[in-house]
Parts: C-alpha cells; sequence; structure tokens
C-alpha cells in the first residue's frame, strides 16, 4: 500500500501571511463595517422635527375678542405667529390689526390673559393664526355681527 502524501503548498514557512497581520486585517476589517453601520443609523434617526406649540383661545362673541386661556411655557413669542383678521381692524396684545391683512404679531411673550380684540364690524369677520415655522394652522374663528 503506497503512503499519500500532503499537498503542502509552502514548503517554506516564510511565504505563509503572518497570524499577527491576519488578526490586525480582521480588527480593521470590523472597524470599518462598524463605522459604516454607524454613519447609516446616526442618519436615519437625525434630528426631531419641529413641534408645533400648544395655545388655546377662547372665543368671546359678545365682545368680539380672542383670549388666550394657556400656552406652551417657554419662548413662545407672537412673533412666531401670523394672524390674519379678514374684514376688520382690530389689536393683538395692544398691536393695532388693520382690515384684510396678514401681519406677524407682536414682539411679545404669549401668555394666558393675553387678548386678540376685534373691533366694531358689521356682517362677519374671521381670525386666523398659524404658527410660522412649522407652517401649521393654530385655529380659525368666525365672528358674527
Amino acid at each position: 500500500m503506497e503512503k499519500m502524501k500532503a499537498n503542502r503548498k509552502f514548503k517554506n514557512k516564510d511565504d505563509a501571511v503572518s497570524a499577527v497581520i491576519g488578526v490586525i486585517l480582521m480588527v480593521a476589517i470590523t472597524v470599518a463595517i462598524a463605522a459604516t453601520v454607524y454613519v447609516y443609523v446616526s442618519g436615519m434617526i437625525g434630528t426631531s422635527p419641529e413641534t408645533t406649540p400648544n395655545m388655546q383661545l377662547v372665543k368671546d362673541s359678545t365682545n368680539k375678542k380672542l383670549t388666550v386661556a394657556s400656552a406652551d411655557p417657554g419662548n413662545l413669542n407672537w412673533s412666531s405667529f401670523e394672524i390674519t383678521i379678514d374684514g376688520i381692524s382690530g389689536s393683538v396684545a395692544g398691536t393695532a390689526i388693520s382690515a384684510n391683512t396678514s401681519v406677524d404679531g407682536p414682539s411679545q411673550d404669549v401668555k394666558a390673559g393675553d387678548v386678540i380684540q376685534l373691533d366694531d364690524f358689521t356682517g362677519s369677520a374671521t381670525v386666523t393664526i398659524s404658527n410660522k415655522s412649522t407652517n401649521t394652522l393654530i385655529g380659525t374663528w368666525e365672528f358674527t355681527n
């Protein structure tokens, strides 16, 4: 019976890749994959979108005014809202607004008790408030005389 000989390609040990170099290559590949996964996941998470401020207004038809009942605490400012009054003139927290125009609110903090007061008018009037930064409608109120 004839002995089988192993097929040895590397007869000299100097021809093989060192175990240390193999480990270094595996660590480098692992770091590259981890960095790729981190960039992919962090791009998916991103930053959260800006939320619409919470502001509650109470309509008083008799006195023709809107009163702020509650507002988000913090840096909520009338200048971040667009206020449109159709058909009449009025004022927002002491700042005059003319008829059929869309204006920025006054540069004051929004707080409970602030009033949007409508002047005398005949027929009907509509007040619309929207947030400029999030482009969302806070509300629309119809007044009739």
